[in-house]
């Protein structure tokens, strides 16, 4: 049987990674299913928690309870850590993965029919690489709610929901939300009235995920095309990998007349060619 040629300018998802190890593993990630990945990255954030914590504990053992949950705080949220943030719950609550906070986060947007949808890293590794994510970006319409009645009602659920002046003013579009109990972090991304937003919307494709409810993902392209914009201002070669993983999971099954149609109207073909390049695929 003769070996399956390697694409040209194949990259791996990382520099110590042979060709052929990546190019096996994709081929078992295109086995399984979105929310299979899914649920594989939401284990991975899982884990990565907890082995925080054990590190933590071993390395602080004489601090205060309200002490060690700052401490966890600052180790989890990173530079997000709100200076004024006091955790509640304990190190069984904040073992928490970014489904579960957006399961939360789902049956109040339901109750208040808030259109919604997940993008970014969580979005990405349910349709690519599987890996720990830190945050969940969700991208909200408020077009018919008040800010105010969303800002309550995430305050009645226990989130700390600082920043509401400068998104009620227009100077921020993001409302960076965490919840006390879990630790666990949101970025609320509010939505423009533009045409291509109102497509993501349309677009939009609803996973359901065992024991946490139907959640809305933004669509495989329409990630692409968001992480291609970022990656194109950050240079963020998380960004990057993040592409390429959808891309040589998805395949076959993108919508190549949408991306090609957007990836034109946004100036990003030449990227998209060579991202579609460098994941052994033709567009």
């Amino acid at each position: 049987m003769n070996a399956t040629p390697t694409p040209p300018n194949y990259r791996t998802q990382a520099a110590d990674t042979a060709i052929e190890v990546d190019i096996f593993e994709f081929a078992l990630l295109r086995k399984k299913s979105n929310r299979d990945r899914a649920l594989l990255t939401a284990t991975l954030t899982r884990g990565a928690r907890q082995l925080c914590l054990c590190g933590l504990k071993h390395t602080h053992r004489n601090l205060s309870q309200n002490s060690f949950a700052q401490l966890v705080a600052r180790a989890f949220l990173g530079d997000d850590n709100p200076p004024t943030f006091l955790p509640g719950g304990d190190t069984m609550t904040w073992i928490q993965d970014s489904l579960g906070l957006a399961a939360q986060l789902h049956e109040l947007f339901e109750t208040h029919q808030i259109p919604y949808y997940i993008t970014d890293g969580v979005a990405s590794t349910t349709y690519g690489e599987p890996r720990t994510t830190r945050n969940l970006d969700v991208v909200i319409s408020l077009q018919t709610v008040p800010l105010d009645l969303l800002v309550s009602e995430l305050e009645k659920a226990g989130f700390y929901v600082p920043g509401v002046e400068d998104v009620r003013a227009r100077r921020m579009r993001i409302l960076g939300i965490t919840h006390t109990t879990t630790i666990a972090r949101a970025d609320l991304i509010m939505a423009d009235d533009t045409e291509l937003d109102r497509v993501k919307f349309s677009r939009c494709q609803a996973i359901d995920i065992p024991n946490r409810n139907i959640l809305y993902f933004a669509s495989p392209e329409d990630v692409i095309l968001n992480k291609l914009r970022w990656g194109q201002a950050s240079q963020s070669e998380k960004q990057w990998r993040d592409v390429l993983g959808i891309l040589k999971v998805q395949t076959t099954q993108l919508d190549l007349d949408y991306l090609n149609h957007w990836a034109n109207r946004l100036e990003l073909t030449p990227i998209l060619l060579q991202a579609f390049n460098e994941a052994g695929l033709t567009l």
